[in-house]
């Protein structure tokens, strides 16, 4: 495996010039602190995670037993929501609803909030699901609630038209998609399976007017997405991540996106404890595909950061040295990412 020299050069000078000259932790990479840092910080991934992700909560309010009502999102999503005949557990409700919103576009806030694009091809997920990767139009998370803090049933109805050229599609990249959705388990993770209808078809995502028409009457988290297909690759394989002393699945995360593909990312955290190595669990990375392979870990409340680019040969085994990774914060991690 070799690793561009320039492309180490180019990342860092990512990571200077998106934060500023007043934050010292960027610069810091001192092998003895980062060792310190992956034995300590068994949470502190989650945390960054969960954190993220509550600071991208966005909040509507609206009255119930009128017309529908619209709001657009600050990326620019329109939502939609029926007003009638909402109820809570079970029992007609009457009055004041407040809308919790989550968007996610682009490779940095994926991995700022831990939420790769990866499904289950066929059926409901499992502890034993194999996974495949997603070409996705958006994830969001969209919950109704009381003032009071109910949860308002599922079985209103709702729509969010999503502006594709928020993940530059166009063309076959915006063709045949369809909803997906995902259930958050107490590890903050959220695998997608396919939304289908009372007859077992896969609920498709039209595109009208530049913009993804999702139609849905349950709550929680849901994706614009498809399969991606592999077309031209006539073989799959597996990859092996070799990080620091200390660094495992207790406090890490490796991730590969696609060069030249904003909207996809593979996320793992098997730790292969026998031979101290990261292991893909999937083996469904094309062999001649060129990846960009992320490493993070946490620091602090900051962000422990590695990326180096790989051209998939079979088996790869990426090596990350302390002297590969950077102290980040949240904005200069999702610059560096998004400009991959």
């Amino acid at each position: 495996m070799k690793t561009s020299t320039f492309f180490k050069v180019a990342v860092a000078a990512l990571v200077f010039t998106a934060c500023s000259s007043e934050d010292k932790t960027v610069t810091e990479n001192d092998n003895s602190l980062l060792q310190k840092a992956a034995e300590s910080q068994e949470d502190g991934l989650y945390a960054l995670e969960q954190n993220n992700r509550n600071n991208l909560k966005q909040y509507f309010r609206f009255r119930t037993g009128g017309e529908a009502v619209k709001f657009k999102s600050e990326k620019g999503v329109d939502l939609i929501f029926e007003t009638s005949n909402l109820t809570v557990n079970g029992a007609p409700y009457s009055g004041t609803v407040n809308v919790e919103f989550i968007e996610i576009f682009g490779i940095g806030d994926m991995v700022a909030t831990g939420m790769p694009t990866l499904g289950v091809p066929e059926g409901e997920a499992n502890p034993e699901s194999q996974l495949a990767p997603l070409i996705t139009g958006g994830e969001f998370f969209v919950n109704l609630t009381t003032p009071e803090g109910q949860d308002i049933d599922d079985g209103v109805r709702y729509r969010l038209e999503v502006p594709t050229e928020l993940t530059g599609g166009e063309g076959e990249d915006t063709e045949d998609m369809i909803v997906w959705t995902g259930e958050e388990d107490e590890d903050g993770d959220v695998v997608w399976e396919k939304d289908t209808d009372e007859g077992g078809e896969d609920t498709r995502v039209p595109v009208e007017d530049g913009k993804y028409i999702m139609e849905m009457l349950s709550f929680g988290w849901c994706n614009i997405d498809k399969l991606e297909a592999l077309d031209g690759y006539d073989e799959l394989t597996g990859i092996f991540v070799d990080a620091p002393q200390g660094f495992n699945d207790t406090n890490s995360m490796v991730y590969l996106s696609y060069q030249g593909q904003i909207n996809m990312l593979v996320g793992f955290n098997d730790f292969n404890y026998g031979i101290q190595l990261f292991d893909d669990p999937y083996d469904n990375i094309p062999v001649g595909a060129q990846f960009n392979v992320i490493f993070v870990s946490s620091q602090g409340g900051n962000w422990i950061l590695g990326v180096q680019q790989l051209t998939v040969t079979g088996y790869d085994v990426v090596v990350f040295t302390y002297s590969d990774l950077n102290v980040v914060t949240d904005p200069a991690l999702i610059n560096v990412l998004n400009n991959l």
